[in-house]
């Protein structure tokens, strides 16, 4: 009989950027909530995607992250050496596909290679690299500036400012579903590509504190850019959620063939 071969370690190269999942998110995000133009969004996502509506649009969020990750597995030395820490904003819309609810994350960007390697590898999120700055007291306990956050390209500078003062703290809930679609493409066309859906389920491991404050929020969108027209029709809420720390790639569920 014949005995099947076995591949050495590491496969399949030695070339290694970032480690297996799951891997252990700590930090804090700044998120502004607010409605857009559902036509808009239409036209920008999958039409599988079924929005989530309010009495202006669909219900929007722009959020900016500060981040500590590591792998939950392996030795000390080891979680040490494949750890890292990212900056991050994303424009994510609710609602859901095939009848999974949650957020889908549509535009995402990053300060960091390594995050961008295994966002986009694991789970095919839509990460860039571009400019991503966080100043004021959130980001530096010793500022007594109010919170600020932007996300700027060649086209288009987005910010967000958060009154600190007016925060209101409320309890934690259980996390949102994060959903992403996936275009699977085979090599040299041998067959169709293929539409999956990643719905990711972090799982809380200490959930830190939240609270809701007032703010604002500046689009400033050239209209070449993808995004063009997603500016908020609503006045924004915004949240501010620290030291948490979730575990992200232990619940994972992928659905085949959307349609």
């Amino acid at each position: 009989m014949t005995q099947s071969q076995k591949f050495p370690h590491p496969w399949p190269a030695p070339q290694q950027l970032w480690a297996d999942p799951p891997w252990i998110l700590s930090g804090t995000s700044v998120t502004a909530w607010f409605e857009v133009d559902s036509k808009v969004v239409a036209n920008l996502v999958s039409p599988s995607f079924q929005s989530l509506c309010g009495k202006e649009g669909v219900f929007t969020r722009l959020r900016f992250y500060d981040i500590n990750f590591e792998p939950r597995d392996g030795s000390k030395e080891y979680k040490l050496q494949m750890s890292g820490a990212f900056k991050e904003a994303v424009i994510a819309f609710k609602g859901s596909f095939a009848q999974a609810g949650g957020e889908y994350s549509a535009f995402m960007w990053t300060d960091d290679d390594t995050y961008i390697g295994w966002g986009r590898e694991i789970f095919g999120w839509p990460l860039i690299r571009n400019e991503i700055t966080l100043t004021g007291h959130t980001w530096n306990s010793s500022s007594s500036d109010d919170t600020w956050c932007q996300v700027k390209s060649n086209d288009f500078d987005l910010s967000l400012t958060m009154d600190d003062a007016s925060g209101v703290e409320q309890p934690i809930g259980d996390g949102p579903n994060w959903l992403t679609p996936r275009r699977v493409i085979f090599p040299a066309g041998i067959e169709p590509d293929r539409h999956d859906l990643n719905i990711v389920r972090p799982t809380i491991l200490e959930a830190g504190k939240f609270s809701v404050h007032k703010g604002n929020v500046s689009f400033k969108v050239q209209d070449k850019s993808v995004i063009s027209g997603l500016n908020p029709l609503t006045t924004p809420v915004i949240h501010r959620h620290t030291n948490f720390k979730i575990c992200v790639g232990d619940n994972v569920e992928t659905v085949r063939g959307i349609r």
